[in-house]
């Protein structure tokens, strides 16, 4: 395997095929990945805190690291022009997005997905209280975090089975005069303590089913809001804050809703689940991540005089991976082209798109955590240790492919979008 070769394996315009990605994507992509490797790649574990899991370092460094990205404009890419966005909506733009900087590091672009996806429910009910009050703080030039409140203790992931029609949400919301008052618990989203607001997924009755769902946003800060302490996890330690939130009589106004009971509010949450497969994208840069410490690794690795990556046993797995990230890869960008032209492929929240994006997150997760296990592999006791950051990479893949109801909901939604007769 040649160096020209590898280079080449590297290259955003050889990975992004033109079919799907325009020019302004392929730029994306040399942009970010020049700072991946500039500012992230170095600091890899410091985002984990070291060896020692030093919250202070990790603290310091997520900021840095996530400062510099906000000077990018990473933050406010897919926020409205109105707030000071750049307005960006292509789904295949945010997959090579999240790809890029999820070969960094994937709890940073977790980090930057959950910020367009709190304020999601908001842009889609045109909610200019929310968008004035929190879309403009997220374009400004602050590191800061956001927060989509769904998961519940009893239910786990049944909130996020749209065959379950919200009859399981047991966070409620009362309206009363012109405020919600919100009582219930979250469990498990990203941002505690730490976001603007905490967009929240209610029911008024849950024997409504889906008429019963709002959203409502809570700012931080609220009386009656409250924080459990962070879990402490495998993977992505500090760089996504997860745990319990709390609604004692929790009073908003009426104006902050982004999901009216009745309906929109289900239909809202169907749209903040359908898109998946970018999920599946963050775990494909992470696994590329990985291929190329084994190229490079295998290079000056040898077996009788002659580099190991040469060998044909070696160079037939670094094939069979290559091919596979690049089959998961393609599957994306191909679920986000159908997302982009829902003329074509109709709207985002039917059945048969989020049968696609389900059937893309199972597959790019699935590949990218297998390509890290048998990268592991040809990187021998290294690969588990903290060398050479492959198990840095596994340990935060895992989770990917757990979140949003996990392997076993996608592959079962991806089979009732092939069904009709599916009583959606």
């Amino acid at each position: 395997m040649s160096d020209q070769v590898v280079t080449n394996m590297r290259d955003p315009i050889q990975k992004y095929s033109k079919a799907f990605a325009t020019d302004e994507d392929l730029q994306l992509a040399r942009t970010l990945r020049e700072y991946v490797d500039d500012k992230i790649m170095p600091r890899r574990y410091d985002l984990d805190g070291g060896f020692h899991r030093d919250q202070e370092l990790a603290n310091r460094t997520i900021e840095e690291v996530g400062k510099g990205l906000v000077d990018l404009g990473v933050a406010r890419a897919f926020l409205p022009e109105e707030c000071g966005g750049l307005g960006m909506t292509s789904q295949i733009t945010f997959g090579i997005m999240m790809e890029e900087l999820g070969r960094g590091d994937m709890g940073i672009a977790t980090h930057y997905s959950i910020i367009p996806w709190a304020l999601t429910p908001a842009m889609l009910t045109n909610n200019k209280a929310i968008l004035k009050r929190f879309g403009t703080l997220y374009c400004d030039d602050k590191f800061r975090s956001g927060c989509f409140a769904m998961t519940e203790p009893a239910g786990g992931c049944n909130i996020e089975d749209p065959s379950q029609h919200g009859h399981t949400i047991k966070t409620k919301a009362e309206l009363k005069g012109d405020e919600w008052i919100i009582n219930g618990e979250k469990l498990w989203p990203g941002g505690i303590g730490i976001s603007e607001f905490y967009s929240t997924v209610c029911t008024t009755d849950p024997d409504k089913g889906d008429d019963g769902i709002v959203i409502i946003d809570v700012p931080h800060g609220t009386p009656g809001l409250s924080f459990g302490k962070p879990e402490e996890k495998m993977g992505m330690i500090f760089t996504e804050v997860n745990g319990s939130i709390y609604y004692d009589d929790v009073r908003v106004p009426k104006e902050y809703t982004s999901g009216a009971p009745g309906g929109e509010g289900a239909k809202v949450l169907r749209n903040m689940l359908c898109c998946r497969f970018t999920d599946g994208a963050m775990v494909v840069g992470g696994a590329q991540a990985c291929l190329e410490i084994v190229e490079d690794y295998l290079k000056d690795r040898y077996i009788m005089g002659k580099a190991v990556r040469e060998r044909s046993l070696h160079a037939a797995l670094i094939g069979e991976m290559a091919a596979k990230l690049q089959a998961a890869r393609s599957y994306y960008l191909n679920v986000g082209y159908m997302f982009d032209h829902p003329e074509i492929y109709g709207d985002w929240i039917s059945p048969q798109q989020i049968a696609r994006s389900s059937a893309s997150k199972w597959i790019s997760t699935s590949v990218g955590e297998w390509v890290i296990r048998e990268c592991m592999g040809l990187t021998g006791s290294y690969g588990y240790t903290n060398k050479f950051f492959v198990e840095k990479y596994l340990r935060d893949a895992i989770i990917v492919r757990i979140w949003m109801g996990g392997a076993h909901m996608a592959i079962l939604e991806a089979a009732r979008g092939e069904y009709p007769f599916n009583p959606w």
